[in-house]
């Protein structure tokens, strides 16, 4: 892959990656369970595109594939469930036991890296096939929409922690849930919004990416700020 090319591809996450570890000021990460969450979420990324392609078959053979109900499943259950899915499991697997994971932001960084190292293979291999135009794109929406899904899945798995701390097993649960569903929610409108042929819903989409970036950065922001001890 030409220098430049793969540069492209993963600026854009290394430039966020840069930007929640700055925002983690109480106590920075270990190194090493950082580069974990990278790896991992990267091998989350291969995970999701085996899985996808899987799925995607078993839909189309018993589906009509230009129907609204296929484009729902396909995108909500089949594309940001299984991404979601794939991108938190390093947390769960790997961070949540961690010693290290002793404040509430910590989960955001986990998730955030977690994420970004499935972003970044995933840019890679797009701009290698589509060129530096796809970079650019990605750059500006596609990057920044992984990193702020990571943020809202990080918000509430470390409410989760919490609640596991204090022995609230209903709150556990609840947490947990939430950190997939509303990332889930949030990925799957995004892409049903693109994958829909109709100006009004290019428009939609762009609302809704706006909406969403401002809220997500004032809620990064406050995580940080308002960051406990579990």
């Amino acid at each position: 892959m030409n220098p430049f090319l793969l540069l492209a591809a993963l600026l854009p996450a290394g430039i966020l990656l840069a930007r929640v570890y700055q925002l983690d000021k109480i106590e920075k990460e270990p190194p090493k369970l950082l580069l974990k969450m990278v790896l991992f979420g990267a091998l989350g990324g291969a995970l999701a595109a085996l899985t996808e392609v899987l799925l995607l078959r078993f839909l189309s053979s018993r589906m009509q594939t230009g129907s609204i109900r296929y484009s729902l499943l396909v995108n909500f259950a089949v594309v940001a469930l299984t991404e979601e899915f794939c991108k938190r499991l390093p947390i769960r697997v790997i961070a949540w036991k961690d010693p290290a994971f002793d404040y509430r932001f910590d989960a955001v960084v986990y998730c955030v890296f977690s994420a970004l190292g499935f972003a970044a293979l995933e840019n890679v291999i797009i701009v290698a096939r589509l060129g530096i135009g796809v970079a650019l794109s990605r750059a500006v929406l596609s990057v920044p929409g992984h990193f702020f899904f990571a943020v809202y899945m990080g918000i509430y798995l470390g409410e989760a922690k919490a609640a596991e701390r204090e022995g609230e097993g209903f709150l556990v649960d609840r947490y947990l849930a939430a950190s997939l569903a509303v990332p889930v929610l949030l990925h799957g409108f995004w892409d049903f919004s693109l994958s829909t042929d109709r100006p009004i819903m290019t428009v939609v989409f762009y609302l809704f990416v706006l909406f969403f970036f401002i809220l997500a950065s004032l809620q990064l922001r406050e995580a940080a700020e308002l960051d406990t001890k579990l």
